[in-house]
């Protein structure tokens, strides 16, 4: 499990797609767009509460500029640098998995 104190990398996301959205990783290639592997605006908002979960971090919808349109490997790097940039927040502040 991720945890604040662990840096949330590629493998982190990769992890979180595979399990929350059922997506097999070998689906998960470079140039895959977010809405071909199945990630809606809604899908995209789910994967957000996910992340903010697991990591314990906030993180702003204006912080995370990633569209269903985006690549996947583009989306990563931009998620990664947004969970990197995130304030920390307290345990009961977070969205119940």
């Amino acid at each position: 499990m991720t945890t604040s104190e662990a840096p949330f990398t590629e493998e982190s996301l990769k992890t979180i797609v595979v399990e929350q959205f059922e997506i097999p990783a070998d689906r998960l290639a470079e140039d895959a767009t977010l809405e071909a592997l199945g990630l809606d605006s809604l899908g995209l908002l789910e994967l957000l509460v996910a992340i903010e979960a697991q990591t314990h971090k906030e993180i702003s919808t204006l912080d995370l500029p990633i569209t269903p349109g985006m690549p996947y490997s583009e989306a990563a790097r931009v998620v990664i640098q947004a969970v990197a940039d995130a304030p920390v927040v307290g345990a009961g502040d977070l969205v119940p998995e």
